[in-house]
């Protein structure tokens, strides 16, 4: 079972989700718990790579801020599609869990339907 990185949940994340990582022994901020669910991509992005965490999120948003941007970053994970139930989204990270990964920094995971593509940054 692999670990995943200590994380900054997107607000686009459900709270069920967030608790289910927690009880799996996941570290991770909840944007809407810190008071930040109304910052700008930009800003959660820097303030994850400032604490040395991956943002979760449904938002490809993140992925060009990193890219074509270069705004640095320590990790992405960008779960595909978003606008779906939590159950469905507890069920693709609990699968991701399943697989071994390098979660090396700096680096995008985008996961969708049981095909975990990594882009190195």
């Amino acid at each position: 079972m692999t670990i995943l990185p200590p994380l900054i949940a997107d607000a686009n994340i459900a709270f069920s989700v967030v608790r289910f990582l927690r009880s799996q022994g996941i570290d991770v901020l909840y944007t809407r718990e810190e008071g930040w669910q109304y910052y700008e991509d930009k800003e959660i992005l820097a303030n994850a790579h400032a604490m040395h965490r991956f943002v979760l999120t449904h938002d490809s948003d993140f992925g060009h801020l990193a890219v074509y941007l270069k705004q640095p970053t320590t990790g992405i994970i960008h779960l595909q599609p978003g606008a779906r139930p939590s159950s469905e989204v507890i069920s693709d990270l609990q699968d991701l869990l399943r697989m071994e990964v390098d979660w090396k920094p700096p680096m995008i995971a985008v996961y969708r339907s049981g095909r975990l593509r990594i882009r190195r940054l």
